[in-house]
């Protein structure tokens, strides 16, 4: 899951834009985590730093989330490894072609700067497309799905179950009485207003607290991995899973729903390329961070893969209450069903996650001050990019990024069958992927346009790889299942499952109606 560095403090947030409020493009949100500034040379981050701080974006919740989904999606352990290793080679590639993105322009600011770059009519048009969908989709839906996780696992630590083993949903979560599944999300929404009152009250505590959730975060996923590879070298039975399959049918629609889930536990990849102001001689420590920092992630992914299919028996991950909340499983499985331990280490997975959310609630909050600098709001800029005098933190930001994502949990989260994790990963991830796509075919409009000769390229193999992904995803994300939801006819069930697809298409809808009025009242 993407995250930031938390290195920004006090008030520099306000001086940091450089683009003037004149500007018809808004300052890009990716360009806001970190943002440009005169960095002392001594502060240039070197190529261990940046594998640390890449690794740290990257691995979040969708990993103690995603893996028994998968799993149960796709049946066979050996795929589900494959699917895991294929996610990661292509993360891989996106992450060496935004690495010749920035050695050719040498700048923070990662895609509205290259998307710029490449489609430069009709003008500003894919920097504001990408700059609006960031800021109310793509980071509201990834922290919504971040907390929506740590909910759940909040929920098991408490009731030693999943929160939703006796709700039978019939339609949506309007038709439901008040139940776990509203409790789960108030849960959300109250982590949510605790981590954005620990922002609003100091940033040099907030930083302190988000890199403590970080060690908790790495410290717990290690246990995992240890732990799980350990069980099946040292327990004869833990090979068995490998042996057989889970019982039932597999069909395409399983890996097209599985794809976009995975790709959201690798997001995050392209994380330095909004910092490399803090970077000399990019071509060379973006290669390195880059290249070694995804590598690592993929391994780490297959290892605790490795751990949950090893130690978490098959029947149970076949079971409704297991597949969102598998490191709980893994956890009773391993002490042997222990409360004590499996409670204490839930807690921890707790924690982690909620680490995650932290992270991108103070990315968030720069982005919305960030994109007001540039008078994206309007009416409302003027107050959101205000930092308070008092506690010199962006209140007036954090405020209305805590009412937009409490709507999107309670509304948009409510509204469909799928499960809201769900809804949320896909719907954010196939938002992002429509700008991933464009951003792969600007690096060959941009390369056919400049002579790079002496300069980083990545192989064009790794960059076809990288389009033909995005392509795939764009695609093959509408191949969907029709007989999985509950008392719901075929045609109806292929909606609901397509709905992350259409909260996507109908928030970009809206993005190019707002650039074409914009740019009728700049221009006439």
């Amino acid at each position: 899951m993407p995250e930031t560095l938390d290195t920004m403090s006090d008030r520099e947030i306000n001086d940091e834009i450089s683009q003037t409020p004149s500007s018809p493009a808004p300052s890009s949100p990716a360009q806001s985590k970190i943002f440009s500034r005169n960095y002392d040379s001594t502060k240039l981050l070197g190529v261990v730093y940046g594998i640390g701080m890449n690794v740290n974006s990257v691995i979040g919740s969708g990993i103690v989330t995603s893996p028994g989904i998968i799993w149960k999606a796709v049946k066979s352990p050996g795929i589900v490894l494959l699917l895991w290793s294929l996610c990661g080679i292509v993360a891989m590639a996106g992450s060496l072609s935004y690495v010749e993105l920035g050695v050719i322009h040498k700048i923070s600011g990662g895609e509205t700067k290259y998307l710029q770059t490449a489609y430069p009519y009709p003008e500003y048009m894919m920097s504001y497309l990408f700059s609006f969908m960031y800021i109310f989709a793509i980071q509201p839906g990834i922290l919504c799905a971040v907390l929506q996780s740590a909910a759940q696992y909040f929920w098991y630590t408490i009731n030693g179950s999943r929160y939703d083993k006796d709700i039978k949903q019939v339609t949506t979560g309007w038709q439901l009485a008040f139940s776990p599944f509203w409790v789960v999300k108030l849960i959300a929404v109250s982590f949510l207003f605790i981590i954005t009152l620990y922002h609003m009250l100091s940033n040099r505590w907030a930083i302190y607290i988000n890199q403590t959730l970080a060690v908790i975060k790495l410290v717990t996923y290690s246990i995992i991995a240890i732990a799980g590879i350990g069980k099946l070298i040292t327990n004869p039975d833990s090979s068995l899973n490998w042996k057989k399959s889970i019982e039932g049918n597999t069909d395409i629609t399983a890996y097209s729903s599985s794809v976009l889930l995975i790709m959201f536990s690798y997001d995050g990849w392209n994380s330095l390329n909004y910092s490399l102001d803090e970077f000399r001689r990019p071509e060379k420590k973006l290669l390195y961070s880059n290249s070694i920092s995804v590598g690592i992630v993929i391994v780490v992914y297959l290892l605790v893969n490795i751990a949950f299919i090893s130690v978490v028996p098959e029947n149970l991950i076949d079971s409704t209450d297991s597949d969102e909340t598998i490191a709980a499983t893994f956890f009773r499985q391993l002490f042997n069903g222990s409360e004590v331990m499996v409670r204490i280490f839930t807690a921890l997975v707790v924690l982690s996650v909620i680490g995650t959310a932290a992270s991108e609630v103070w990315n968030g909050s720069r982005v919305i001050v960030a994109a007001a600098r540039s008078d994206f709001f309007p009416k409302y800029s003027k107050e959101l990019k205000t930092w308070n005098d008092n506690l010199d933190t962006p209140i007036n930001a954090l405020l209305a990024q805590f009412i937009w994502c409490s709507l999107i949990i309670f509304f948009i989260g409510s509204s469909f069958t799928i499960t809201t994790f769900t809804l949320f990963s896909k719907f954010s991830m196939y938002s992002y992927w429509i700008f991933y796509f464009a951003t792969g075919i600007g690096l060959l409009i941009i390369r056919r346009n400049r002579d790079n000769e002496n300069q980083y390229k990545v192989p064009l193999p790794l960059a076809g790889l990288f389009i033909l992904a995005g392509l795939f995803i764009l695609t093959f994300s509408f191949v969907t299942k029709t007989d999985d939801c509950q008392f719901l006819d075929p045609q109806k069930c292929r909606i609901q499952n397509l709905s992350p697809i259409f909260i996507s298409y109908g928030f970009l809808s809206i993005a190019l109606i707002l650039y074409y009025w914009w740019k009728v009242k700049l221009y006439g």
